[in-house]
């Protein structure tokens, strides 16, 4: 009897299991019906909206189609403008190669380290870098055409210098060595390649030596320290007097192009310039005195550098407020009378900036990284920019004598000539006034002829740029 209902029992759980069994297999196979019906509907639904809403093809005809030549779309990039330096907007784009610029002349090589210095004489004729390969170059530029092959003069030297000065009969050249606190004077040959024999050395100074430079009218040489003190020395290595400017410390200190001021800029917001004062006979009248003269003020921090024309009637500063200043000193400073200020602009980027003025004081061009901007002087306009000129960070930059080219020096090594477009656009202006007011016909004539020729020249340019795009 036991052993029945045991199996009476077990019979009963196994037909509740395949009960269950299949009603899980039925449910399964009903949804999987199920699901592929509804797949099936929606499919049918889809088609009948895509038919309705799109009508019987029909050709799509383009204006080239019908002038009779037909033509497939297909997603193209813009042509890139000739307009600017070719940029993408936003920034990006590829840059101009420097030797393909249409004002690029020329390039000075040679050097095998940073150019740390430069220096055109007054004649035009000869440029000295300073560089970092323990060299001097004189370079002979009378001759600067694009693609010409510049002679020069190589002066060895024990250590590396910083500054560098010619002297304006262009006999002889100073050299800053900083790792020995002297300054050397060599004097040049007349031709390339003659060697420069050391005609003076001025040592043993309190102070680390920062610049020198040799006064235009050849009577004394300066010398710069670190800190705040500026020694006038004679060409035969007389000392003179000492200036202290009182600036905690110097910056760039120079001599102007005429009249024998020693200017410097420190750690304060102005340029400050002295009178060193001599006897009015010739270039050996005997030294009188050192006076204060003026101050080129309105900054807000100290000064990167600063440039004057070259009558000295014009001077202009760059200042790390991000700000440059443009000033009139052709004033009456014995009576105390302060320069005037002519317009002021701001700095296109941050950095340290170099600048330099042309020689009729019109021009202002400014070099941050390795870019060039060149300004209106007389209304602070933007005239010309030239970007990434060097390789690398400018370490210099000038106008040539004639106003005519300008050149920057930069730790890629080089030297670089640029045509000063911006000064042809202001001779022409300055042609076409003096035209109104010229009485004489030949000199009007004369004036027309040069106006043309500026012009022609500008049109020249402007081919040379749209080719280069």
């Amino acid at each position: 009897q036991h052993y029945f209902i045991q199996s009476n029992l077990s019979s009963t759980s196994m037909e509740e299991v395949t009960s269950s069994q299949q009603f899980l297999i039925f449910s399964i196979i009903a949804s999987f019906l199920v699901s592929v019906l509804i797949s099936f509907v929606y499919w049918l639904k889809n088609q009948k909206v895509d038919q309705e809403a799109t009508p019987q093809e029909t050709p799509v005809t383009h204006k080239s189609e019908i002038n009779g030549a037909s033509s497939k779309v297909s997603a193209k990039k813009p042509l890139p403008s000739k307009s600017g330096s070719g940029k993408k907007a936003g920034g990006g784009g590829r840059k101009m190669a420097p030797t393909s610029h249409p004002l690029y002349v020329n390039m000075l090589r040679g050097h095998t380290d940073t150019i740390q210095d430069m220096d055109l004489d007054q004649s035009g004729k000869l440029l000295a870098t300073a560089s970092s390969d323990g060299t001097v170059r004189i370079w002979f530029i009378n001759h600067m055409e694009k693609g010409r092959d510049i002679k020069y003069t190589r002066i060895p030297l024990e250590t590396a210098p910083c500054s560098v000065s010619i002297s304006p009969d262009s006999k002889a050249v100073a050299v800053l060595l900083p790792a020995t606190n002297s300054v050397e004077i060599y004097r040049l040959g007349k031709k390339p390649g003659d060697e420069a024999s050391l005609v003076l050395t001025i040592d043993k100074l309190k102070g680390d030596l920062k610049d020198v430079a040799i006064s235009p009218t050849g009577r004394f040489i300066m010398l710069s320290t670190v800190a705040t003190n500026v020694y006038i020395y004679t060409l035969k290595g007389e000392l003179l007097h000492v200036i202290d400017t009182a600036q905690i410390h110097n910056g760039q200190v120079s001599i102007t192009p005429c009249n024998d001021m020693v200017a410097a800029s420190g750690f304060t917001p102005e340029v400050h310039l002295w009178a060193v004062q001599f006897g009015k006979s010739a270039t050996s009248s005997p030294f009188q005195q050192v006076q204060e003269a003026m101050d080129l003020s309105g900054h807000k921090s100290g000064v990167y550098s600063f440039s004057f024309s070259g009558d000295t009637r014009r001077a202009v500063t760059v200042s790390k407020d991000g700000t440059w200043r443009v000033f009139n000193i052709d004033v009456s400073w014995a009576l105390n009378e302060d320069p005037k200020l002519i317009c002021c602009g701001t700095m296109p980027e941050d950095g340290q900036a170099y600048v330099a003025m042309s020689q009729d004081g019109r021009i202002v061009a400014m070099a941050t990284n390795a870019n060039v901007n060149v300004y209106n002087a007389d209304t602070a306009e933007l005239m010309d920019t030239l970007e990434a000129v060097h390789s690398d960070t400018i370490t210099r930059i000038s106008f040539s004598d004639t106003g005519k080219y300008i050149y920057t020096s930069g730790r890629d090594k080089s030297v670089r000539v640029w045509i000063n477009r911006a000064g042809i656009v202001r001779d022409i202006e300055y042609w076409t006034e003096s035209s109104k007011v010229a009485t004489n016909a030949s000199h009007k004539e004369r004036l027309k002829q040069q106006i043309a020729d500026a012009r022609a020249q500008l049109k020249d340019l402007e081919d040379k740029r749209d080719s280069s795009q």
